[in-house]
């Protein structure tokens, strides 16, 4: 009976084109008072990803004509020899339906904001095409060579502004394009959350690439998020295709939390008369969240001060009072819609 199972085992798929028997996640099969016991060894895998395993490997070993009427019960274990167990309390993606938003500009000040807040904080540069957290926090590894690797393969995040920060940038040279297919991205992905070093955080923050494609999937999977931020313009076309990222965070198979948007970009502050000049539309995310049950987290200006810090690589929370004030006020906002 046991060899039938493991043939009906050899049918279900999960990572890298390998079945569950060949990646070595199947660790014994018992069978037991008419029951079948199947124990696994995963990394900590996200509840849609549990659940379809249950349902594959039910439905591979009823295909092998094994009796329906024994019993099948899953038993999903958290790998107790992987190289690293990072306790992570909170991961909360940032994400958007386009790019050129600010979505790693926000990302980078939200950081920043939770450390003044007393937590502890790292954030993972997801863009792995484009990624801009390194320019953002002034990290550059060919003028200032940094060691990170530590013991046993683990990967070391550098620390900026008291955050723990890791990125595909700090790999490669400056403008180097990075030309990988989906399989070799989720890879790297994999490393970045399971073999770094990122010891004990209050919150992990991943600034995700824009779209909705292959690495959110595979983000999806691999990561338990708590929840998503999702960051636009007031743009007709910004919501646009944020109205697909929000479809596809909340189809049932892979639903994440959205915690709620942002207004990127919102206004510009007139020097003379200090009104706001709405250049992309006025209230266009404040609406397109009352029209998506969205919750509305606020509304960050387009100051030229913004702009010229982040090419400093200076997160411009550190400088300058206003702006700080709204990211603390943004940032309260997700937490509250965590504990919601």
């Amino acid at each position: 009976m046991k060899k039938k199972i493991e043939k009906a085992l050899e049918n279900v798929f999960i990572v890298d084109n390998k079945n569950i028997v060949e990646s070595g996640l199947v660790k014994k099969i018992d069978l037991l008072n008419n029951k079948i016991t199947i124990y696994l060894s995963l990394s900590n895998p996200a509840m849609h990803i549990k659940n379809k395993l249950i349902k594959d490997i039910t439905n591979s070993i009823k295909n092998k004509n094994i009796s329906d009427t024994i019993r099948i019960k899953i038993e999903v274990k958290s790998d107790k020899d992987k190289k690293i167990e990072p306790v992570i309390k909170n991961i909360i993606a940032i994400a958007s339906g386009k790019g050129g938003v600010g979505k790693s500009t926000i990302a980078t000040n939200i950081a920043v904001s939770l450390v003044k807040m007393g937590f502890h904080v790292g954030l993972l540069d997801a863009d792995i095409y484009g990624p801009s957290i390194p320019l953002m926090f002034n990290i550059n590894i060919e003028e200032k060579p940094v060691n990170l690797q530590h013991k046993n393969g683990i990967m070391n995040p550098i620390t900026s502004y008291g955050v723990k920060i890791l990125s595909i940038g700090f790999f490669s040279k400056y403008g180097q394009a990075i030309v990988w297919r989906g399989p070799m991205v989720t890879k790297v992905l994999r490393q970045f959350m399971h073999e770094t070093n990122w010891g004990n955080l209050d919150f992990l923050i991943v600034d995700l690439p824009p779209g909705t494609g292959d690495i959110h999937l595979s983000l999806l999977q691999e990561i338990p998020l708590k929840g998503i931020v999702i960051v636009s313009t007031s743009q007709k076309i910004a919501l646009s295709d944020v109205n697909r990222s929000v479809g596809m965070f909340r189809i049932q198979s892979i639903y994440v939390p959205i915690l709620g948007i942002i207004e990127n970009m919102s206004y510009v502050l007139s020097k003379k008369t200090k009104e706001k000049c709405y250049f992309f539309g006025k209230n266009g995310v404040l609406n397109f969240s009352k029209e998506m049950n969205i919750f509305f987290l606020g509304e960050i200006p387009m100051l030229q001060k913004i702009r010229e810090y982040s090419d400093l690589g200076i997160p411009i929370v550190l400088k300058n009072e206003y702006i700080r004030n709204i990211f603390l006020n943004i940032t309260k906002n997700i937490i509250n819609q965590l504990h919601e």
